[in-house]
């Protein structure tokens, strides 16, 4: 990185830098500290920070901040937005040494702040991989996310009778491509030739994976838990009726996608030549669809209920959604 470049990206981080301690700051898209922090966020929560506009700060080192805040403290009259800063946080550094003063800077320049601290100052902007169900479906004005109408509109378009469908992975390279584009909100035509079966399904179900809950929420689990291991005492339609009930019980937005994407396996289903009958497809959408809650979360357990209990509403889904 040259030096004027490299001297601009600091100052812009630095002027910037009172947006991640608490103190308003216009433009901060554009400031080198938000890509600082999605470091932090990436590492710690899975979610995304909006990188439209964010300078790359992967060459400054250490040293180059060390010596731009040597340039910065030489004259104590300064009233830059450091200093604004500090006294905003109630922080004096003026009967410190040069080198005191230099830590403590240094300090607030590395520190992460937490990620609910990043969610409530605006720092994290939700686009739409990891963004939350109802969050997304409130911000599009739909029923269903437009990533899942889009993404099932051009799989159905293109037909359903490709052999293993949604089990064969797509390019992984070419579906993040896709995700940046539709974070981004990029007009995308889905049904363009570039984008084949396979690309899409694994794009469909990449979304699904990194919803922050499962389209039933973790608090349905447990209910859900109980019905398919009460198959063995009680009755399936007891069973059914239990499921009926859990769908029933939704918020909108997550009982309009489940219904969405449940019609469009039951599609899937009833073409034989695709050989991706309702069990396989479970297998594939149970753990997406349904889940424990991490804490309690047990792999060995919870697969095959997540997977029976969607393959029951697949098989079922007249009854389901009577």
């Amino acid at each position: 990185m040259e030096t004027g470049v490299k001297n601009s990206t600091l100052e812009s981080w630095v002027e910037n830098l009172s947006a991640c301690t608490g103190t308003p700051c216009h433009g901060l898209k554009n400031s080198l500290s938000t890509s600082d922090i999605a470091h932090h966020v990436d590492n710690s929560n899975g979610h995304e920070v909006d990188r439209r506009s964010i300078i790359d700060c992967k060459e400054i080192t250490k040293k180059d901040i060390t010596e731009f805040l040597n340039k910065k403290i030489k004259d104590p009259t300064n009233k830059s937005s450091v200093q604004k800063m500090l006294e905003d946080q109630g922080i004096d550094i003026s009967h410190l040494d040069k080198s005191k003063k230099k830590e403590v800077l240094n300090k607030l320049l590395t520190s992460r702040p937490s990620f609910t601290d990043l969610e409530r100052k605006g720092l994290i902007k939700y686009t739409v991989f990891g963004c939350p169900l109802a969050k997304l479906c409130t911000r599009q004005k739909v029923a269903v996310p437009r990533v899942i109408t889009d993404c099932v509109e051009a799989i159905e378009y293109r037909g359903l009778k490709s052999g293993g469908i949604y089990r064969i992975s797509g390019n992984n390279a070419s579906i993040q491509k896709l995700r940046f584009k539709f974070d981004r909100e990029e007009a995308v035509n889905l049904k363009d030739e570039e984008f084949d079966i396979n690309m899409l399904t694994g794009f469909l179900k990449l979304f699904l994976r990194e919803l922050p809950e499962p389209v039933i929420p973790f608090s349905q689990y447990p209910i859900v838990e109980n019905a398919i291991n009460g198959d063995r005492s009680g009755t399936r339609e007891e069973t059914l009726n239990v499921l009926k009930q859990v769908v029933h019980d939704l918020p909108e937005p997550n009982k309009s996608t489940f219904k969405y994407l449940i019609l469009h396996l039951v599609r899937v289903a009833h073409e034989e030549e695709n050989q991706m009958d309702e069990h396989n497809l479970s297998i594939i959408f149970g753990p997406s669809l349904l889940g424990n809650h991490p804490d309690r979360a047990n792999l060995l357990v919870d697969l095959p209920i997540q997977n029976t209990a969607i393959e029951r509403i697949i098989t079922n889904y007249r009854t389901i959604f009577k």
